[in-house]
């Protein structure tokens, strides 16, 4: 279940973000997944769930926009300050 190791990244990252940047809490990651891209946007909220409960970032979401190409992008990090 490659989604585990997607989920425990985006984490990593947008953690190591808001603490390069001084930024205030992660409210939540937007991602816009591809249907080409070879990742199951169902098993990925559960494995974000999953990954989550054991993060820092513990009452981060994961807002996901569905798109029809091979995209797997990170548009946006929510903060509040």
């Amino acid at each position: 279940m490659h989604e585990l190791s997607i989920a425990l990244s985006l984490l990593e990252v947008a953690e190591e973000e808001a603490q390069r940047h001084g930024y205030g809490q992660v409210m939540a990651i937007h991602l816009k997944v591809g249907a080409l891209s070879g990742v199951a946007p169902v098993a990925l909220r559960n494995a974000f769930e999953l990954a989550r409960e054991t993060s820092p970032l513990a009452a981060t979401r994961l807002e996901i926009l569905e798109a029809a190409g091979r995209e797997l992008e990170v548009t946006a990090l929510e903060i509040a300050q």
